[in-house]
């Protein structure tokens, strides 16, 4: 077994999912589509599923982070249903045999399975393909299912969690002997987790037909009866089913229910609207709906508030808002009492300042952080608040290396504007109806300036646009919702960005307003005035790439041009391990990406290599940018919206393919 962590990146955005393309290995690159449970509590050893395609030889898995240890324990691919025959024809050649075991005894199973498995041996089973047979039979004859071959093939693994592992979101890809399969979510929980019972439990001796002692569970995390709170709860959603769990609550009691669905496996291969849409609701003792969720805002995983009326016991419902279902249905529920963050003052800071934060939200026992520093580099981290069931959910922060300010009341006309000095970011707030904000900005004459809300995508309400005026008054420029390629899972583009050549005086009034006409004290905004260097976000894809030693890495640099530069990018690898070189290194004027090739060791490696590159723009020979190019999956939303990922790491796995018998 080979296991390797990867201390988890400050990347502004976590998410990950979606395809790896074909490599320079002969083979098909391994992917997998889901990992149930999606889950597990720091401190614990529990069983998980890997469902996808092309993973035979599974040797080992990478997971990001430190303090998870993974041991692969089989490989199942159903047979066709020549060999499922073949198998029913020997089973059948020992059934006499089988029978006479029973012979009326009443003994425990572990006594009588030898005897069956050298039975089975007798004419080429085993274990595995007993459980072939039930499987394919189970799933050929439900007409509810809906198969896969995109998730046909499963691997059993067991995973170890340190009680220090730190928790949070993770990503963990499968080795096999055809390399390296794409990233797949995991997250290391701070509560008792428990696990839905497997509506298909395999039993040998139960399956024979054979009559043993009744063997007692010893799965202590598998639910049976009343839960007790905070825990989390591992499941997923089949064909038509609706899920329902008990649980205890007192009166009063602040009851959260957080769902992760959607945020585990974002894209499902061939699903509208392209993922699991949960639907989750509360019920009474008396069958009474006590409260509904389909998401949380914007959202489409759900989130539910809920004060307890009354001491007793209550149900909770999970199912898929068209009742679809399958192995990648895949969910995790906390419940309880738990910290809830639902709002942030500031939506940001200034990078390497300090700030004062107050948090907005529930079951909380930290309000505010005094002198909270921020880290030196830009981009939009995550925070979370603590209660006294442990930490609370994560919320965006902005960071930004320009200097802060503070919208300045009364400014709902032109003539009251604010005055800015550039660049800078302002924060401020669609505070009552009606509210509209001017700022007044000067720049360099006839050149382009960039406006650029950060509100949705921090997790506030606003749906910004802005209107760009010249000098005279005169409307030069409007946006409503910017659709940002960089913007990864984001299927409503919210937040206003608009870049616009000034007028020969280089003055101008920039007006912030909110679409739906909605405000309140959540309404907040941060607006980024500035006029510099072109703005460019760059993505490489596949994050997993496999090659035979000595050869070649090949990966896509994708150029998402947010204010119309078109020239060259040149490209550089950074800091990279020995015997790596760049072949191709730029993304040619005018090109949305460019096809890069790595040449890799001639022999080969232990664990795979992370690579890390970096994209600069020079103009009249001098370099006036440089960027990070992100690590990526690029995924497919129903059939037709493409998506661009970004994940913690571009990983290398080099190794000789498989020999074809």
């Amino acid at each position: 077994m080979n296991v390797l962590s990867f201390p988890a990146r400050a990347f502004w955005t976590v998410c990950f999912g979606g395809l790896v393309v074909a490599s320079s290995l002969s083979a098909a690159p391994p992917r997998i589509g889901y990992i149930y449970p999606g889950g597990g509590q720091a401190g614990s050893t529990f069983e998980v599923e890997f469902g996808g395609q092309y993973l035979s030889g599974p040797d080992g898995a990478i997971v990001s982070g430190e303090g998870i240890s993974v041991q692969i324990i089989d490989h199942n691919r159903l047979p066709a249903a020549q060999m499922i025959s073949d198998f029913r024809d020997k089973l059948s050649t020992i059934r006499p045999e089988l029978k006479a075991l029973k012979q009326g005894r009443m003994v425990p199973a572990d006594e009588i399975l030898p005897d069956i498995h050298r039975l089975l041996a007798s004419v080429e089973l085993d274990e595995k393909k007993i459980r072939q047979i039930e499987e394919y039979t189970r799933e050929r004859n439900d007409p509810k299912r809906q198969l896969n071959t995109q998730i046909g093939e499963t691997v059993r693994a067991r995973i170890s969690i340190a009680a220090n592992a730190t928790p949070g979101m993770r990503y963990c890809r499968l080795q096999t002997e055809n390399g390296l399969s794409n990233p797949m979510r995991f997250v290391v929980g701070n509560h008792p987790e428990m696990r839905e019972l497997n509506p298909w439990p395999f039993r040998l001796t139960d399956y024979l037909g054979i009559e043993t002692r009744p063997e007692t569970e010893t799965d202590e995390s598998v639910i049976r009866g009343t839960l007790s709170l905070p825990v989390t709860i591992n499941g997923r959603i089949l064909p038509g089913e609706v899920d329902e769990f008990v649980f205890e609550a007192k009166k009063g009691d602040q009851v959260v229910v957080s769902v992760d669905a959607r945020n585990l496996v974002p894209y499902l291969a061939d699903a509208v609207p392209g993922w699991f849409q949960a639907v989750v609701s509360l019920v009474d003792p008396r069958g009474r709906e006590l409260a509904f969720s389909d998401d949380y805002r914007f959202n489409p995983d759900p989130v539910l508030f809920y004060k307890i009326p009354r001491d007793g016991k209550f149900r909770l419902k999970i199912h898929d808002s068209i009742y679809r279902g399958r192995e990648d249905f895949v969910y995790r529920i906390t419940l309880g009492e738990l910290p809830f963050l639902t709002g942030l003052t500031p939506l940001g800071g200034q990078a390497g300042a300090e700030v004062d934060l107050a948090f907005q939200g529930g079951n909380l026992t930290e309000f505010e952080r005094k002198r909270f520093p921020l880290p030196p580099e830009p981009g939009i981290i995550q925070l979370t608040a603590e209660g006294e069931a442990g930490f609370s959910n994560q919320i965006s922060f902005h960071v930004d290396n320009v200097r802060e300010d503070e919208e300045r009341e009364d400014n709902d006309r032109i003539g009251a504007a604010n005055s800015l000095e550039l660049p800078c970011v302002i924060n401020g707030s669609i505070s009552k109806p009606g509210d509209v904000d001017y700022y007044r900005a000067k720049g360099t004459g006839n050149q382009p300036m960039t406006f650029e809300i950060f509100a949705r995508r921090l997790g506030s309400p606003l749906d910004s646009n802005l209107t760009i005026f010249d000098d005279d008054g005169k409307q030069i420029a409007w946006n409503d919702d910017f659709e940002n390629p960089s913007a990864g899972l984001t299927t409503h583009h919210a937040d206003a960005r608009v870049t616009v050549d000034l007028p020969s005086n280089g003055v101008c009034f920039v007006r912030v307003a909110e679409t739906q006409n909605q405000s309140g004290y959540e309404f907040t905004y941060r607006l980024k005035v500035s006029q510099g260097p072109p703005d460019i976000a760059l993505r490489a894809t596949p994050s997993s790439v496999n090659a035979k030693p000595g050869g070649t890495a090949s990966l896509t640099v994708h150029a998402l041009r947010l204010d119309g530069y078109e020239g060259a990018i040149q490209l550089e690898l950074v800091d990279s391990p020995e015997g790596y070189a760049l072949k191709t290194a730029s993304i040619p004027a005018g090109a949305e990406s460019a096809r890069v090739s790595i040449s890799v060791p001639s022999s080969i490696t232990e664990e795979p290599q992370e690579i890390q590159l970096r994209g600069r723009v020079f103009m009249e020979g001098k370099e006036v940018a440089s960027y990070e190019v992100v690590p990526a999956e690029d995924m497919t939303q129903a059939f037709i919206t493409k998506h661009i990922v970004p994940v913690e790491a571009v990983l290398i796995d080099v190794r000789n393919p498989p020999v074809k018998e």
